[in-house]
C-alpha cells in the first residue's frame, strides 16, 4: 500500500510514537472496516481512568524510591552510593512528571466531547471530499488536468477545517476513481454524482497526551462485484487539535487495489 504525507509525494511517512491519554469504550456496532489501514492504530480498549493509571505510576515510583533509599541506610548513617543517588533523582523526576500529567488530563466528560467534536468535523471533511468526485469526468476530458475553477468552491469550504501549514495538497481531492468518468452525473446536480466509491470518516477512540485526536478516513467501494466485499481503495488520516479545533499532519495513501483503479491527475 502506498503511503504519503501531504506535501511529500511518494515518501513513506515516518510514524511518530504516540501515547494515548484517554480511551473510549468500543462501539459494539462498529464496522469491521473501522480500522486504521496504516497499521498505526491499536484495537480500542475499554473506558478507564487515566488518572488511576498515572496514580499507579506515582505509587510505584514512590515505593521504589523508598526501597532504594532504605537500601543505603546502615544504622544511623546514610551510605547512599552514587548510583543509588542517581536512581533516587530519576525516580523523583518520574513522580513530578506523573503529577504534572495527571493535572493536565481532561475529565472523561471533556474527552468524550472532544471525540464527538472531532468525529463531527471529520464527517464534514468526508462530505466535502466526496463532492470532488464529480470532477472525474472533466479530468478525463482534459487529459488528466483538474479544473481548478470547478474545484474552488469545495477547496474553499475545506480550508477552515485545517491549520494553515497543511499545504494546498491537503485541500485537493485525495482520491479519484478512474471508472467514474464513464458514469453519468446524477440529475444534473454535480454534487450527487453517482461515484463508485465514497469517503467515510472512522470513529476516533482516543485522545493523545498532546491533546490531539487521531482521525482516519477510508475511501470504500460503493459498487463492488457481485458477491464481493467492498474494497478499501484509499485512506487518509490527520490529527484533530482539541484547542485549535482544526486538523494538521495530514497523510494520504492508496491500497494496492485502489492504486490500480485510481485516476491519474496532473498538476494544473
Amino acid at each position: 500500500m502506498a503511503s504519503t504525507k501531504i506535501g511529500e509525494s511518494g515518501v513513506q511517512a515516518e510514524k511518530p510514537a504516540r501515547k494515548t491519554r484517554f480511551v473510549a469504550a468500543p462501539d459494539p456496532g462498529a464496522a469491521q472496516a473501522d480500522v486504521d489501514p496504516t497499521g498505526d492504530g491499536g484495537e480500542p480498549g475499554a473506558l478507564m481512568s487515566r488518572r488511576a493509571a498515572i496514580g499507579g505510576v506515582c505509587m510505584g515510583a514512590a515505593s521504589l524510591l523508598c526501597f532504594v533509599a532504605g537500601a543505603g541506610l546502615s544504622g544511623a548513617e546514610v551510605t547512599v552510593s552514587h548510583s543509588k543517588s542517581q536512581e533516587i533523582v530519576s525516580l523523583q523526576e518520574q513522580i513530578r512528571t506523573a503529577e504534572v500529567r495527571t493535572g493536565a488530563l481532561p475529565q472523561a466528560r471533556d474527552a468524550d466531547r472532544a471525540l464527538v467534536t472531532a468525529q463531527a468535523a471529520a464527517g464534514q471533511i468526508a462530505r466535502l471530499q466526496n463532492e470532488y468526485r464529480h470532477l472525474t469526468g472533466s479530468v478525463a476530458d482534459n487529459g488528466g488536468t483538474r479544473d481548478q475553477a470547478a474545484a474552488e468552491p469545495t477547496r474553499r469550504n475545506l480550508t477552515p477545517y485545517f491549520t494553515p501549514d497543511v499545504g494546498q495538497a491537503a485541500l485537493q481531492p485525495w482520491y479519484l476513481l478512474a471508472s467514474d468518468k464513464d458514469v453519468a452525473a446524477g440529475n444534473g446536480i454535480p454534487m450527487s454524482f453517482n461515484s463508485g466509491f465514497e469517503w467515510v470518516a472512522q470513529r476516533p477512540y482516543s485522545v493523545e497526551v498532546d491533546g490531539t485526536v487521531r482521525v482516519t478516513w477510508l475511501a470504500v467501494q460503493t459498487r463492488p462485484a457481485a458477491g464481493q466485499t467492498p474494497a478499501v481503495l484509499a485512506w487518509a488520516r490527520a490529527d484533530y487539535d482539541m484547542t485549535r479545533k482544526s486538523f494538521s499532519g495530514v497523510q494520504t495513501g492508496t491500497t494496492t487495489t485502489g492504486e490500480a483503479l485510481r485516476q491519474e491527475v496532473k498538476a494544473p
